[in-house]
């Protein structure tokens, strides 16, 4: 299993590590979907091209600055689950996506100064 750990306020070592927290509207898992303004995105791999590119089960989007959820695009193929929407005293979004062909899982746990993608 593959788990991908970053403080969110370290940009560069989410480029080095494979993950990307970038700016809303730039990444996608649908072709012309940008997170809403005002939101962080945050783009789920669930594999990468030989020469680094992202293959994505999906783009979850959190209110900018925070962990708390506020939509997700999902890629053709894929299901979402949000299991926790930052809500409350755990203060972390949950989004778990299921590959329907194969029933492979990608997790993106989201919480303050910690990401993980597993």
């Amino acid at each position: 299993m593959k788990v991908i750990r970053y403080g969110v306020g370290s940009a560069l070592a989410a480029v080095v590590l494979g993950t990307v927290l970038v700016p809303a509207g730039v990444a996608s898992a649908t072709e012309g979907f940008s997170c809403p303004t005002g939101t962080d995105t945050i783009q789920v791999p669930y594999a990468f091209t030989a020469d680094g590119q992202p293959l994505l089960a999906g783009t979850v989007c959190v209110l900018e600055g925070t962990t708390r959820f506020s939509s997700l695009d999902v890629e053709a193929g894929w299901t979402a689950q949000v299991k926790s929407d930052g809500s409350g005293k755990k203060a972390r979004t949950d989004v778990r996506f299921t590959q329907t062909s194969t029933g492979d899982r990608v997790e993106l746990i989201y919480e303050p100064g910690l990401t993980r993608i597993k």
